[in-house]
């Protein structure tokens, strides 16, 4: 996935981030299920732009080779 969720403790935070731009936050929430809601808007709306095939590449990239399945 192109965007990812973490929690921050110090400013006790959910923050979304984009891995494309060098992980740029592109959100911040209190509570969990906000932060999960924008990740997942985001990630399809991405999926909408990007075509399908890049993606997948993409995919194979991010996985260790021996869970790529070809």
């Amino acid at each position: 996935m192109r965007y990812s969720v973490r929690y921050e403790c110090t400013n006790k935070n959910w923050v979304v981030t984009d891995s494309t731009t060098g992980d740029a936050i592109v959100g911040t929430y209190k509570s969990k299920a906000s932060a999960y809601r924008q990740a997942y808007a985001e990630e399809e709306r991405w999926q909408k732009i990007e075509p399908v095939t890049s993606y997948a590449d993409k995919i194979r990239e991010v996985l260790p080779q021996s869970l790529v399945v070809r």
